[in-house]
């Protein structure tokens, strides 16, 4: 007659194998299993949050601290809305604290929140649409916290902040695009007019009849000018030359006159008659007068010669 199991030693020996898998276990983790210190926060996004679901990664600054564990839809029958509670979960061991206070206080939030701490839709993979949560500081923007929620019992509120799409539709909606539209639409049929139509077409006729008009005319000139430049230079020329000789001529003056004037003064030695000696200075002045008036067109007509033409100024 066989013996029937005892079943103490089948429960010693089951609790043995249970306790032997839960050591290995631990010990394959690194005892990190009896390390678990999360903390669960709900955020509130006004958009759309297709793409985001339960278990997308929650990520600070490219780091994964969590994982999204609830999407819920919570109707405002007051104010006539709808809002998402998305409930995440962080893992608390990912940051290492340089003080021993713990940051899921109360008081701790909401320093974090006054410093800047919100939440983010991003895009995670542009092929599949799928979408994370980025937590960072974003000390510029205003914390937009849900009044009256019936999770701020259970978890500490993290604000939200648009996405950059968002933000530029909302940009968008301020433009009035119809107006826009029409103002750009008149002015391309304006334009339109204007390039088809006559008169432009006329106008644009008349000034190149009258670009080519511009140039036979200023050929024509050029041709005209050659002439009159040649044979101005050699008047100058010719000029030139008169002018030397002119001024010869005054130096022989000048020396008649030194003459005429040593003469005078041997003649009024040698004269006692006062009307002759009256005579012979008045001729002597108006000869020298003469003279000086002749070298001085002489200079001004050898310093600027095209005087000849253009006249004295």
């Amino acid at each position: 007659m066989s013996k029937h199991a005892n079943p103490t030693l089948i429960g010693i020996f089951v609790a043995g194998a249970i306790g032997l898998v839960v050591a290995g276990i631990l010990i394959i983790s690194g005892g990190k299993l009896l390390l678990v210190d999360k903390t669960n926060y709900v955020l509130y996004f006004q958009g759309s949050v297709k793409g985001l679901n339960i278990g997308s990664p929650v990520s600070f600054r490219g780091v994964n601290v969590g994982t999204v564990t609830d999407i819920q839809l919570v109707v405002d029958e007051e104010a006539v809305d709808v809002r998402i509670p998305v409930i995440i979960e962080i893992d608390n061991t990912k940051f290492i604290r340089s003080q021993t206070a713990k940051l899921k206080t109360k008081a701790s939030i909401d320093e974090l929140i006054d410093a800047g701490l919100r939440a983010q839709l991003q895009l995670q993979s542009l092929l599949t649409g799928q979408l994370l949560i980025q937590i960072d500081f974003f000390p510029n923007t205003r914390p937009n916290l849900v009044e009256n929620s019936k999770y701020r019992s259970a978890y500490e509120e993290i604000p939200t902040i648009p996405t950059p799409i968002e933000i530029i539709g909302e940009l968008l909606e301020g433009i009035p695009v119809e107006k826009l539209k029409n103002h750009i639409v008149s002015s391309i049929e304006g334009i339109d007019r204007l390039v088809n139509s006559e008169e432009l077409q006329q106008s644009i006729v008349a000034l190149r009849t009258a670009l080519e008009e511009f140039r036979g005319r200023a050929s024509s000139l050029e041709q005209q000018v050659k002439p009159v430049t040649s044979n101005l230079n050699l008047t100058l020329e010719d000029t030139r030359k008169a002018l030397q000789k002119a001024s010869t001529t005054l130096d022989s003056i000048s020396g008649a006159m030194q003459q005429a004037d040593t003469t005078l003064e041997s003649a009024d030695a040698m004269f006692s008659d006062e009307q002759i000696l009256t005579a012979l200075d008045n001729a002597l002045n108006e000869i020298t007068s003469a003279a000086y008036a002749i070298r001085i067109l002489a200079e001004s007509i050898n310093n600027q010669p095209e005087s000849l033409i253009r006249g004295r100024r």
